[in-house]
């Protein structure tokens, strides 16, 4: 290497080193000209919201009786219902993976009345002390994604309403669900969750990974929601290859379901 192509390349890692992100840009003004906007129900739209993302068990609760389906979301975003309890204290959805769309369409319920809601989903274990079926009440998670920063100023983490994430492990063992606090790892790119990623994360505490959670809490604590978000271990990525360990099919997730209606309402 030359002395001038030496040079050339320091004076290139100092530019990469001062390049400021476009995500640490937090604007904390809400004027917007793109505003969300009530969705179209029938009847009022329930003040407590489950986001869930098992369909199935979701399908299931419809077919039994125990949700009625009121409306749904735009076909362009993927047209999932929207249902409520019987009593119209819940209303239930699949908000859709991935951090933008599920920010968006979370917006929307809470423009339609929401002010309080839980969020079920599933995680990929990071961590053998996350067992397969094992349940997460989400303290923080690493903001590996982009959503959250449009919400929250820049931080590399965000930390969830303590009192009521403590609320939702208590209920959840009430209700025969064992569930602890942890930290997750909220990330956009899930093929890119290299090994050395992986070993990061696990070094700053985190035991599971998905790609909704710290989107959703920031949107949440932007909007002023009692927000809860419950994960359990599914996939593994801990080991020396990926494991699926049948996670779609799990037990777990009718289970989170109903017992996340059932605090959702108080």
């Amino acid at each position: 290497m030359t002395e001038g192509s030496a040079t050339g390349a320091v004076v290139a890692a100092a530019s990469v080193r001062h390049v400021i992100f476009a995500l640490g840009e937090f604007d904390s003004e809400d004027d917007g000209p793109l505003r969300p906007m009530p969705l179209d129900v029938d009847g009022v739209f329930p003040a407590a919201a489950v986001l869930c993302f098992f369909p199935e068990a979701i399908d299931d609760l419809h077919r039994d009786g125990t949700l009625s389906r009121v409306g749904q979301f735009s076909a362009q975003l993927g047209g999932a219902g929207i249902y409520a309890t019987e009593d119209r204290r819940v209303v239930v959805f699949h908000p859709g993976v991935g951090g933008p769309l599920s920010a968006h369409n979370f917006e929307r319920a809470i423009a339609s009345g929401v002010t309080r809601a839980v969020a079920v989903g599933g995680a990929g274990a990071i961590d053998a002390a996350f067992g397969k079926d094992d349940v997460l009440v989400v303290a923080s998670a690493v903001r590996d994604e982009g959503t959250s920063f449009h919400y929250l100023p820049a931080n590399r983490t965000v930390e969830l309403d303590d009192e009521e994430a403590r609320r939702i492990v208590r209920g959840f063992t009430v209700l025969g669900i064992p569930a602890r606090l942890g930290r997750t790892w909220t990330t956009d790119a899930d093929f890119r969750e290299t090994r050395a990623r992986v070993e990061r994360r696990k070094a700053e505490g985190c035991i599971a990974v998905e790609m909704e959670a710290a989107s959703l809490a920031a949107v949440a604590l932007f909007r002023n929601i009692r927000y809860a978000h419950v994960l359990y271990s599914g996939d593994e990525l801990h080991g020396p290859t990926w494991a699926e360990r049948s996670w779609t099919t799990s037990s777990r997730r009718p289970q989170l379901l109903r017992a996340a209606i059932a605090l959702a309402a108080h």
